[in-house]
């Protein structure tokens, strides 16, 4: 699949990343980086699975989201009410803001920009087009927790929220991520999670199947919806996820020094294992926190004495993820890739292929946790 194979190159160049002396043709290779993805990626045709909702909502306003997201569409199709010019012009905003942000954060920006495409990147580039400008926001606004001016932080932060409503999240970060937690208690924190993930203690899980008559009935009501579409058979335990964040805690626990990037690392991986049976409920929480997955992998490198071990582990655990999610059977069908100035634009076709394949999500854990694991 062409994804991989894009995974697989940006990798090789990040390699070159590391080793490579030449400056200029990195800088160059960089530039080429960013373009080649705002042409692969804004040019795409209806790929993925939420496309469905995002196009009749640029096209016709059928879909109300949050009032930031639907501004920020409707400004775009006052200009050109064309879809293809949407996803271009929106997919080089993600794009050039990501580079500032490699570029601020990693000595090695190119195997920033090959991490964030395996690990999850791909995915929330081309379906959650809402959460991608919160993160990117908060991305922007650290350094203000950093300098403690907390009005630009909450100008960032609030103009998030209404592109994406699980941004809100976001707002006590600013009083979270500065601070210095003891090592004895992130380290049992992560014991103590790692053996609640290992040996698949549904506990949350369990309390969802109790009788919670206590509750209110539309709450109750709500949460027996919720654990209707919990995947049943969720596989937790020793796998490479649990590794690829043993990784990442190891990194950020010994090496990394900027303390907003490893706490952000902590609840990364705090989420997952805690609550990782919740599945949707652990995304959307979950996935405003991956970037510290791509930075922190990123600073590694600058930090461990061996960076070719290192580099072998990245290698491996990135293309093992870009690989699962895609070969799920509904993915096969909807992760087709197709350019528009090689294949004709066919939404009813794309309709039917797209209902097809969420036949497969009862075979699964569905599309959502595909972005996830």
């Amino acid at each position: 699949m062409i994804f991989i194979f894009i995974a697989f190159i940006l990798l090789l160049l990040g390699i070159y990343d590391v080793f490579g002396d030449n400056k200029e043709l990195k800088e160059k290779i960089l530039k080429m980086i960013v373009l080649f993805l705002i042409f692969f990626l804004g040019t795409r045709g209806f790929l993925g699975w939420d496309w469905y909702f995002y196009y009749p909502s640029f096209m016709e306003g059928t879909y109300v989201y949050e009032k930031g997201y639907m501004f920020y569409t409707q400004l775009i199709r006052s200009i050109f009410k064309n879809y293809i010019f949407y996803q271009i012009l929106t997919t080089t905003i993600d794009f050039i803001a990501l580079y500032y942000i490699f570029k601020k954060y990693c000595k090695y920006p190119i195997l920033a920009f090959a991490i964030f495409f395996s690990i999850q990147g791909l995915h929330i580039e081309v379906e959650l087009l809402r959460n991608i400008k919160a993160i990117i926001l908060f991305l922007f606004s650290l350094r203000y927790i950093e300098e403690r001016k907390i009005i630009p932080f909450l100008l960032l932060n609030l103009i998030g929220i209404y592109f994406h409503t699980s941004a809100i999240i976001f707002l006590p970060m600013y009083f979270i991520l500065n601070y210095k937690y003891k090592d004895k208690v992130i380290l049992g924190l992560f014991l103590l999670g790692s053996i609640y993930y290992l040996l698949d203690l549904k506990i949350f899980l369990s309390v969802f199947n109790l009788n919670l008559y206590f509750l209110p009935k539309i709450l109750n009501d709500k949460i027996l919806s919720y654990n209707q579409v919990i995947p049943k058979d969720l596989i937790r335990g020793f796998n490479s996820f649990y590794i690829e964040r043993l990784v990442i805690f190891i990194l950020a626990y010994k090496y990394e020094n900027n303390l907003i990037l490893k706490n952000s690392a902590y609840i990364w991986i705090g989420i997952f294992l805690f609550t990782s049976e919740l599945s949707i409920v652990s995304l959307r929480i979950g996935i405003l926190f991956v970037y510290s997955s791509w930075l922190i992998l990123t600073r590694g490198i600058e930090k461990v004495h061996r960076k070719d071990i290192l580099l072998i582990i990245i290698f491996i655990l990135c293309l093992g993820r870009i690989y699962k999610s895609l070969t799920f059977p509904g993915n096969i069908i909807n992760y087709k890739y197709e350019n528009i100035f090689f294949n004709k634009l066919d939404y009813e076709r794309r309709e039917k292929e797209l209902i097809e394949g969420k036949k497969f999500l009862k075979d699964s854990h569905g599309k959502e946790l595909l972005i996830q694991y």
